[in-house]
């Protein structure tokens, strides 16, 4: 799938997570779940019909969730291992067919990143992860350099920071 076919279909998958973000335990799935390879070893390969699940404790004891199916992320050929190495200060569990990421403790899940043309807010690296917030800057108001590490992402300890951040863009 070419990179712009790819990006389109995740801003098209994070616009419906924004409009649903009221429900409680969002859940994007594919089709009808076929049969998935098992994934016993961290270093196997994921196939295109395999879930990779996003989950972060929300406020109470609500939990939330978002599962992409591998192709659409465009990680449906990389070990879980490397996969791993894409989302630093995530953990993983592995289960057939499924793959669950959580932030580990003192991590960072939150990025900068951009979507839409906006700066937005991430939970996870803006190519795997969701959008928590849209600040509203704009992409085309940045300076080349800041362009370029947003469009990578960049990993923030907190809302705050995230903010923080915000304030010296936009040049």
């Amino acid at each position: 799938m070419p990179e712009s076919q790819r990006r389109l279909l995740i801003g098209l998958l994070v616009a419906a997570m924004v409009v649903g973000a009221a429900a409680v335990g969002t859940r994007i799935l594919s089709q009808p779940q076929a049969a998935h390879t098992t994934l016993t070893h961290v270093a196997q390969r994921l196939g295109p019909t395999d879930q990779v699940t996003f989950r972060l404790a929300g406020l109470g004891s609500r939990v939330d969730e978002t599962t992409f199916p591998a192709q659409a992320l465009g990680v449906a050929r990389l070990t879980t291992e490397q996969l791993l190495q894409e989302v630093p200060g995530w953990s993983m569990h592995v289960a057939p067919g499924r793959v669950t990421l959580t932030p580990k403790p003192g991590g960072k899940p939150l990025y900068l990143g951009i979507v839409q043309g906006q700066v937005a807010v991430f939970f996870g690296p803006p190519r795997y992860g969701w959008v928590d917030q849209m600040t509203g800057l704009r992409s085309s108001a940045l300076r080349p350099a800041d362009l370029s590490r947003l469009t990578a992402g960049v990993p923030v300890g907190g809302i705050g920071q995230a903010w923080q951040m915000l304030e010296g863009l936009g040049g």
